[in-house]
Parts: C-alpha cells; structure tokens; sequence
C-alpha cells in the first residue's frame, strides 16, 4: 500500500488562516489525521500562494514556538504535532498584503504504526489576509 488520497473532510488549512508578515505569509495549518504524530512524519508538500508555487527553501514549518526548514522537519523525532494545536508555514515571499488570496497546501503523512502509508491531504481555500 503506497498511496491512499485524503478524504474529503480532511482539513489541513484553518478558516483563519492567513497573515500577512513583513517577509511574507503565515498559514494556519491543521494535522489532518485522527492522532497525534511526530514532526518526523510528516512531509509539507506543494504550497501556493495565488497560484504561485512557492520554493521549499522559502517556506518554514513552526510548531509551538520552534521554527524548521522543511528540509529538517524528518530529524524531529521526539517533536509531537498534537492534533488539537496548529502549526504555521510561514512563507517568505513579496507579500500582497490584505485581501483575498487563493492558499494550498499538500502535506504527506507517514504514520509509524500503519507501514507502507502514505496519506496525501490537499486543501485549498480563498482566505482573507489578517
């Protein structure tokens, strides 16, 4: 078993989920699992901002206050997302300010007791910069 796609309800984007920074964006993301899971498993895919691909060098993933390069979210093994908390990818890029922007994100999840799983969740939603 390689690949299982999301389900519909998944939700990965919070409805408020989108801030304007002086670098860029911060997004609101949600675990789209039904248990907590360690950093180390799970994989930010693409993220679009406006229908722009962002670079993964340009994104970091924070989770209660530390702050990761995508590139080392999989050292984090003692790290847990909790599926109550949000993380945040904050995007460095030119931002746009206010308004609406059309956000998505794809994270990939590895759950360690189910092997051979991948869960890809994919949401996209018209957000209003805070």
């Amino acid at each position: 078993m390689d690949y299982i796609p999301a389900m519909q309800t998944s939700r990965v984007i919070s409805d408020n989920g989108l801030q304007a920074t002086a670098s860029g964006y911060r997004i609101d993301v949600r675990l789209p699992w039904y248990r907590s899971l360690p950093v180390s498993t799970v994989e930010v895919g693409e993220v679009c901002i406006d229908g722009q691909v962002i670079d993964p060098g340009k994104v970091t993933f924070e989770l209660e206050g530390r702050s990761y390069p995508l590139a080392d979210m999989e050292n984090q093994v003692d790290k847990v997302w909790f599926v109550l908390d949000s993380a945040y990818l904050n995007v460095e890029t030119t931002p746009h300010g206010g308004g609406e922007h059309d956000v998505s994100v794809t994270l990939n999840l590895y759950p360690p007791y189910i092997r051979g799983l991948k869960r890809v969740s994919r949401d996209r939603k018209n957000l209003q910069a805070r």
